[in-house]
């Protein structure tokens, strides 16, 4: 944390004062978060969360709300996506809502610890979808698209993420 010390006039003498500035680094930030389509997804990684997020982009912080091993069987929404990134590598994250009868409130989840219900591979004409191709990226090949969604050219025409196989080394 640091501080800024001030020098006041009180009666003819000079007083220190300490003011504090600015707030202890999580080690996290993210850019703009961008809503999606809302699609369906499951459970993946049974060790995984869901955060709450809070704080300014240039320092978030993340807050457990829900374990994922006690959703193994519902159904999540996707609404919104943001890439956080954390000791200097970027990670993609949906906000996902769970399906329940409940009124459960939902969180942002690493996209490796959620499936799509729906996927395809890739074939000789068809690309895969974008989970299922951004899972096959190295930390690298992660970072490399973070620079795409900064420069704005990560979405298609119905606003769907769009995969780049033509750029990745």
């Amino acid at each position: 944390m640091t501080t800024m010390v001030a020098f006041t006039m009180l009666g003819g003498t000079i007083v220190p004062s300490v003011t504090a500035s600015a707030a202890k680094k999580t080690g996290y930030s993210r850019i703009r978060k961008t809503s999606l389509a809302h699609d369906k997804y499951k459970v993946k990684n049974t060790k995984g969360k869901t955060y709450k997020m809070t704080g300014k982009a240039k320092n978030i912080k993340l807050k457990t709300n829900h374990y994922l091993k006690n959703y193994k069987k519902n159904k999540w929404i996707r609404t919104k996506s943001t890439l956080i990134k954390h000791k200097g590598n970027w990670m993609l994250y949906y906000y996902m809502t769970p399906m329940t009868k409940k009124k459960h409130e939902g969180g942002w989840v690493k996209l490796t610890d959620m499936k799509p219900v729906k996927t395809h591979k890739a074939s000789k004409y068809v690309m895969a979808d974008f989970d299922t191709w951004y899972r096959g990226l190295s930390t690298k090949q992660r970072n490399q698209y973070y620079q795409l969604v900064r420069d704005g050219d990560n979405t298609d025409a119905e606003h769907e993420l769009s995969s780049y196989a033509g750029w990745l080394q």
